[in-house]
């Protein structure tokens, strides 16, 4: 169930991601929780907060929740932070001593000049092939925990870190719009004929790209769907300066445009946080840079491309992705397979972006899809 923990509508989404879907009603974690959320009032609290609690964790070998603690440490620190690396290999470290659900192989998928990290999930007796990958701030383990909700599937799970994420990212490897190239070396790598794919948060855009121009991926999941990258801005800017973004951008006034985001971004935690990660996930210098990039995320153009099976999931009240754009969505599907969509609303749970905080409901509409 997703909860009410911090009036900072980022904070309180980030716990509810972090802590609900596994912690709920496990009341030691709500009793740290709550003296957590006592002292936050910036990121460097919520840093100190996390940090201290799970060092707390590591010392009782509470090995699953004092990663649970350093991931959420680690969250609002960039990678030029030298606290960064510290606490980004402690969560990794205690994630794998804490890590029972599925016996697992891990891989290094050559790519570019680095790799790809891929763990593979061992579903015994499987015949099928399933990839797992998530977006814009996600790390694979994270989705590593969360395929305990795909057990006894018929499908091995390859869950990855592609460009711009988790470990490929601290190898050098940038974030891009054409998340076909590392999903096809994925598929040639393991020499998977037909595949499953599902894209979490941002995965929701990067599934539909790979989707269009990779043939071996014959189903598809949007957990949940993404239509543009600049919906997560137009969704909590007013309409007017939205509209003074555009023509600046039209206009290619950089000048302009970087002076009104430093200026938002002082008092906006939510705005910095998306603008300096993106900053930092695809490389680019500045948020007028960051924005044109931004704009090449859109699947409007992709999808009639796209013939394969599709799920669908939408949470009514997403703070990143606008629930009206499912119809836009299902519209440009002309020459999809089976197309299903879920909406989840407040009556039914997992209203929130990717169903945070009851997120067994989106892998529940997921198994179904795949079966």
């Amino acid at each position: 169930m997703f909860k009410h923990y911090s009036d900072n509508e980022q904070f309180n989404l980030q716990i509810n991601r972090f802590i609900n879907d596994e912690y709920e009603d496990e009341q030691s974690v709500q009793d740290d929780v709550a003296e957590i959320v006592g002292q936050l009032k910036d990121t460097e609290t919520w840093y100190q907060a996390w940090l201290e609690k799970a060092q707390e964790r590591e010392e009782k070998g509470d090995w699953e929740i004092a990663s649970t603690y350093y991931q959420a440490a680690e969250f609002y620190l960039g990678l030029d932070d030298p606290r960064s690396k510290t606490i980004y290999d402690k969560y990794r470290e205690t994630f794998y001593k804490g890590y029972h659900d599925f016996k697992y192989e891990q891989f290094k998928v050559p790519y570019e000049q680095s790799y790809l990290p891929v763990t593979k999930l061992i579903n015994p007796g499987a015949k099928k092939d399933l990839l797992l990958f998530a977006g814009y701030d996600s790390y694979m383990e994270e989705m590593v925990k969360m395929s305990k909700y795909l057990k006894g599937i018929d499908y091995n799970i390859y869950v990855l870190d592609g460009p711009g994420q988790g470990t490929a990212l601290r190898n050098g490897l940038k974030l891009i719009h054409n998340w076909e190239k590392p999903i096809s070396t994925i598929i040639d790598y393991f020499e998977m004929k037909n595949v499953s794919v599902i894209g979490m948060s941002l995965g929701g855009y990067l599934v539909m790209r790979a989707a269009a121009f990779d043939k071996r991926i014959t189903k598809i999941a949007a957990f949940d769907i993404f239509y543009s990258f600049m919906d997560a801005l137009r969704l909590r800017l007013p309409y007017q300066t939205m509209t003074r973004i555009e023509q600046m951008l039209k206009k290619n006034e950089r000048e302009k445009l970087n002076a009104l985001f430093q200026k938002m971004m002082s008092v906006n935690l939510d705005l910095n946080w998306k603008i300096n990660k993106g900053i930092e996930n695809t490389g680019v210098r500045d948020p007028f840079t960051l924005l044109k990039e931004f704009q090449k995320y859109n699947v409007k153009s992709i999808l009639p491309f796209i013939n394969q099976d599709v799920l669908l999931l939408v949470g009514e009240d997403d703070q990143y992705v606008p629930s009206t754009r499912l119809p836009e969505i299902e519209e440009g599907l002309i020459n999809a397979g089976k197309v299903k969509t879920v909406i989840f609303t407040k009556e039914t749970g997992g209203e929130q972006h990717c169903q945070a905080g009851h997120r067994e409901l989106g892998f529940n509409a997921i198994k179904e899809f795949l079966a």
